[in-house]
């Protein structure tokens, strides 16, 4: 449902964050973390036969929760290109990118999952989840399997980014409760505790979704002011300052990423009128150049955080329970992602098994 601007996502903390869903119904639900178990029988992890698996792979997936249907299954080939589609009412489902079809669920983390919304993908081709009611960020590898989790000092993430040389970025919604001021959340070397980075100063109140501009240590990352007013900053040499984009009117941001394809910023609305629309943005001089909009199968969509690699953008559609491949920086129409548990479905993200 189409929300006033003020009236998109009077959070609570149980709920942190289906902010990013710009038009939902705003119900607030309770969450807590699933809890997970213990392997049940030798060679095997909850309802997942660990001996079909590569040793290597096997011995990084811990513990799969109680009741949980669909476990991670482990692409046949190498090279296998995938995505990633993370829901806040659920857990993560991975895709082959190319051909839609569903591949499996990613075993829960140790603390479960607890609205994953945000997905990003590092250097070496492994994606952290947003863990965002559990302040947990996790990393998975591209075939799926657990790796390791870190805490989020700052408080509720809901995006993140990695860099080139290795700088993970988590943007806070809230710090530690509703209403405080969000922040971001500084890991060098995806690892330790982080810093964490106030960015009220640069007039984000409450920040959504981040991206690196090429292969630089500076990022952009986009959120609300105080008057829940569409803000943008940047991070660069240790520092959190404003950015003013010029040359088009985002009504509610959403996705910060760059495009190699294009060679830009890439800037999502979720407030257009006639589908989401993802501005190309000079990273030099934050002027808009281009755009591209998403056509929904269902006359509107909600894409909160959309992936790009080369010519395709992954879209999760938080409002009809889909996501969709498109071509990019073409729009239109895209291939539909098929099975899994989408349950609004927020943030996206692509690798290659290896």
């Amino acid at each position: 449902m189409n929300m006033p601007q003020s009236a998109k996502y009077a959070l609570g903390v149980a709920a942190a964050a289906a902010l990013l869903a710009g038009c939902s119904s705003g119900a607030s639900s309770s969450f807590a973390p699933t809890g997970n178990g213990p392997a049940t029988a030798a060679g095997k992890i909850g309802n997942l036969n660990t001996s079909t698996l590569n040793p290597k792979l096997a011995a990084h997936i811990h513990q799969v929760a109680p009741g949980q249907t669909h476990p991670i299954v482990v692409p046949a080939a190498k090279n296998t290109p995938v995505v990633f589609i993370s829901s806040f009412y659920g857990g993560v489902d991975q895709y082959n990118s190319k051909t839609g079809k569903y591949i499996g669920s990613l075993p829960q983390p140790p603390e479960g999952f607890s609205g994953p919304q945000g997905l990003c993908t590092d250097k070496a081709g492994n994606v952290w989840v947003s863990n965002t009611n559990n302040l947990k960020l996790d990393e998975y590898s591209a075939a799926g399997a657990y790796m390791t989790s870190l805490s989020d000092a700052g408080g509720y993430p809901v995006g993140c980014a990695v860099s080139s040389k290795g700088t993970l970025i988590a943007t806070n919604i809230f710090n530690a409760s509703e209403g405080t001021p969000g922040n971001i959340q500084v890991f060098t070397n995806e690892s330790g505790a982080g810093k964490t980075v106030a960015t009220i100063g640069a007039g984000i109140n409450r920040a959504f979704l981040v991206g690196f501009v090429s292969k630089s240590e500076t990022a952009w990352f986009s959120g609300e002011n105080v008057s829940y007013g569409a803000a943008f900053a940047q991070y660069k040499g240790g520092k959190v300052s404003s950015l003013t984009i010029s040359g088009a009117t985002i009504g509610f941001p959403g996705t910060v990423t760059y495009s190699t394809k294009t060679k830009s910023m890439v800037v999502g609305d979720q407030d257009t009128f006639y589908g989401p629309t993802f501005y190309q943005v000079n990273p030099k001089t934050a002027t808009v150049t281009g755009s591209t909009v998403l056509a929904c199968s269902s006359g509107f969509c909600d894409v909160d955080q959309a992936a790009i690699k080369g010519g395709s953008l992954a879209g999760p559609d938080a409002s009809s329970n889909v996501a969709a491949v498109y071509k990019y920086p073409a729009g239109g129409a895209g291939k539909a992602l098929s099975g899994g548990s989408p349950d609004e479905p927020v943030g996206s993200a692509f690798s290659v098994v290896k």
